[in-house]
């Protein structure tokens, strides 16, 4: 029986190699909108897929980690929280090893014999490990085991700036994973103003959570990286929301779910530990991106989708792709994307000697334009505002020569607009509006409703005290997304989206009428919705 455990036990370790030997044969094809090596990532969403940068001008100081006070003994955050120069560990609890330099010989046994990292490292000999714990037990956000690695800035980061963090990431097989599966994870940037907030939490704490349970910290910006037993350069651009001297790099405030590998009810070390090394926070503006341009008024028809120009490079092939899947067929320095409803981002993959560049994404929508309609002549109420236009994402307004988020009138006039979308296209018209007093029509609407079936107030909908002709109801959430339209007066809004009860909050309507004099009135404002 014994030898017959053993046997199995064989076969079992035999049958994982070659599965993984398998896996690892399959190579991403990044041009044909396939998922060639089972990972479940196709062509850019694949690792594999993608180019890498250098840059120059780092604000941070040893974003490689190679400059080091001394070698890391015994890993606790008294011996261990200064060991990188100028950086430190950001939180009082000490889960991971922090620190490590391939040149100091005990750290470098350790790692390489519980979770090595692939070789060569992105940048030198040393590099930091990043920790977010998960819980069989469910506890508390602020007293789980999460680590951090922090710098106070040379000089602040300034408010309303665009900046971009660089880096190198990755998570390796661990000595007790035999699956092979390995998770992706959150690299995330906190920013405070005071470089004595590091480290925050509470001393000798098992953990002390994410810096957002602490003062004066915010949450930058965050990311998802894949990574498959590899190092992945990816990168995290956000704008500054008010001076910042003092960042945190690690896991965002999620709960990591409890995953079960192991007998004993454990998960394996790779599943809570993530490497960093090569960090780079620069000015947006100062990254080497490459970016897509529209050919300004080319895509005036239809739905309005431009012709997108790709930067120009000598002897380079072009591979475009939407949503970061390939465009089968499209690998010419410009490109149209077909007429169509949705939303989508497209990339250009750029190849040529000694070179690789994927553009930033290019978020490609129908115009704005399609949606509006002017009147050639209307009624403007007396002492009151007419709305022509409303402000529609992408769409700017020029009316009688001055620029305008929306089209508002407030006097009778002839008035000529002119609207232009992102991609350069425009419509015109002209419109004459004559002052009338509508004061024998009015609507009247509630400013708060109570849809919970008891028949009292259970529907938001006007009461107009005249014949009117026409009719129109609109409801938007805070986003503004129109979640309600109705052209009969008498069906009112019964607190419902595509079947789902809305939440209580406010709401924002317009209402939209002819009376029998012909004046067009428009009625606008907020409705709460209580449950």
């Amino acid at each position: 029986m014994q030898t017959r455990g053993k046997y199995a036990q064989e076969i079992f370790l035999l049958s994982i190699f070659f599965l993984t030997s398998n896996t690892m044969m399959a190579q991403e094809i990044c041009n044909n909108g396939k998922d060639d090596d089972g990972d479940g990532l196709i062509d850019l969403q694949d690792p594999d897929c993608q180019c890498h940068f250098t840059v120059t001008n780092n604000l941070l100081l040893n974003g490689s980690f190679e400059l080091y006070n001394h070698c890391p003994v015994i890993y606790t955050y008294d011996s261990n929280y200064n060991a990188a120069a100028f950086w430190q560990y950001g939180t009082y609890s000490n889960e991971a090893d922090y620190y490590h330099n391939l040149s100091c010989s005990y750290d470098s046994a350790r790692i390489m014999l519980q979770m090595p990292p692939t070789l060569p490292l992105p940048s030198g000999k040393g590099f930091v490990s990043i920790l977010n714990s998960a819980y069989i037990d469910p506890i508390p956000e602020n007293q789980m085991a999460k680590s951090y690695v922090a710098q106070c800035l040379q000089a602040p980061l300034k408010p309303g700036e665009q900046y971009t963090l660089s880096f190198y990431a990755g998570r390796f097989r661990s000595w007790d994973n035999l699956t092979g599966k390995i998770f992706p994870f959150t690299v995330a940037i906190f920013g405070n103003t005071n470089c004595s907030a590091v480290p925050f939490g509470r001393p000798n704490a098992i953990g002390n959570g994410c810096p957002l349970n602490y003062p004066g910290w915010v949450l930058l910006s965050k990311t998802i990286v894949h990574s498959e037993g590899e190092w992945i350069q990816s990168k995290i651009s956000f704008t500054v929301p008010s001076e910042i001297n003092v960042i945190e790099i690690g896991p965002d405030c999620s709960i990591l779910p409890p995953i079960v590998d192991l007998t004993d009810s454990t998960t394996f070390l790779d599943y809570h530990i993530y490497y960093l090394d090569d960090l780079n926070l620069l000015p947006t503006k100062d990254f080497p991106f490459e970016y897509i341009h529209a050919e300004v008024g080319s895509g005036c028809n239809g739905n309005g989708i431009p012709v997108l120009q790709a930067p120009l490079f000598a002897n380079a092939t072009y591979q475009w792709y939407k949503d970061s899947v390939a465009v089968i067929g499209a690998t010419g320095t410009s490109w149209q994307p077909p007429d169509v409803t949705g939303k989508s981002y497209y990339n250009v993959l750029i190849s040529s000697p000694g070179k690789c560049v994927i553009t930033e994404p290019f978020l490609v929508a129908p115009s704005g334009l399609n949606k509006l309609n002017l009147p050639t002549d209307t009624v403007l109420c007396s002492n009151g505002s007419l709305l022509l236009a409303p402000s529609i994402d992408g769409l700017t307004y020029i009316v009688n020569g001055i620029m305008s988020a929306d089209v508002t009138i407030q006097k009778q006039g002839s008035y000529n607009v002119t609207a232009t979308d992102t991609y350069g296209c425009q419509k015109k018209f002209t419109t004459t509006v004559v002052e009338q007093n509508c004061s024998d029509c009015e609507a009247s609407v509630p400013n708060a409703f109570t849809p919970n079936a008891d028949g009292l107030n259970d529907l938001f909908k006007a009461k107009l005290s005249c014949d009117f002709s026409e009719f129109d109801l609109q409801i938007f959430n805070r986003w503004g997304e129109k979640i309600f339209e109705s052209h009969n007066s008498s069906a009112g809004w019964d607190g419902t989206y595509l079947g789902n009860k809305m939440l209580p909050d406010v709401y924002v309507y317009f209402i939209h009428y002819k009376t029998a004099s012909h004046a067009t009135k428009t009625t606008r404002g907020t409705v709460t919705l209580i449950r």
